[in-house]
C-alpha cells in the first residue's frame, strides 16, 4: 500500500515538474523563422521547416517546428545585450552542415550562445586539415 502511495506521489511530482515549464511556454512571446536547410542543436539533427522559437526561461529556450514535430530545449550562456530590430538566428556552415551558433531576441533584451557540439568541432578541425577554412556564418530572421 505505501509502495502504491509512493509511486503515485512521485508520478504526480514528475508530471507537475514537466508541465509547469510548458504552461509558462505557452504564455511566453515566441518568434517565427523560416529555415531553409536542416541544422543541428545541442547535437540534435533537425529538419529544414517553419519553427517557434520562445524563452522558457532567463536563459532556456525551446525551438520547435510549427507542428511540433520536431523541437529541441536547451540553456544558453549570454553573448551580449541584442540592438533594437535584431532578432535573428546565427548558423555556422561547415561543409554541408549547418550547426545553430547563436540566437537573438529583441523580446529577451539579449543574444545567446550555443555551445559547438562535438561533431561540429570534429567537422571544423577536418575542414581546417584539408586545407578548407573555419565555419561560414549564415543569418536566419527571427520574426
Amino acid at each position: 500500500m505505501k509502495r502504491n502511495v509512493f509511486g503515485a506521489l512521485m508520478t504526480l511530482i514528475v508530471a507537475a515538474t514537466i508541465a509547469a515549464p510548458v504552461v509558462h511556454a505557452q504564455s511566453q512571446i515566441s518568434l517565427t523563422a523560416n529555415i531553409p536547410f536542416a541544422f543541428s542543436v545541442d547535437g540534435k539533427a533537425l529538419p529544414a521547416g517553419d519553427y517557434e522559437v520562445r524563452d522558457v526561461g532567463l536563459r532556456a529556450t525551446l525551438i520547435e517546428t510549427k507542428d511540433g514535430s520536431d523541437h529541441a530545449l536547451g540553456v544558453y550562456s549570454y553573448a551580449g545585450p541584442s540592438k533594437p530590430g535584431e532578432s535573428k538566428l546565427v548558423f555556422h556552415r561547415v561543409g554541408d552542415r549547418y550547426f545553430l551558433a547563436e540566437i537573438w531576441s529583441n523580446s529577451r533584451g539579449q543574444g545567446l550562445s550555443v555551445p559547438e557540439s562535438k561533431m561540429e568541432k570534429e567537422m571544423t578541425a577536418s575542414n581546417r586539415a584539408n586545407g578548407g577554412g573555419g565555419a561560414e556564418t549564415v543569418i536566419v530572421a527571427l520574426r
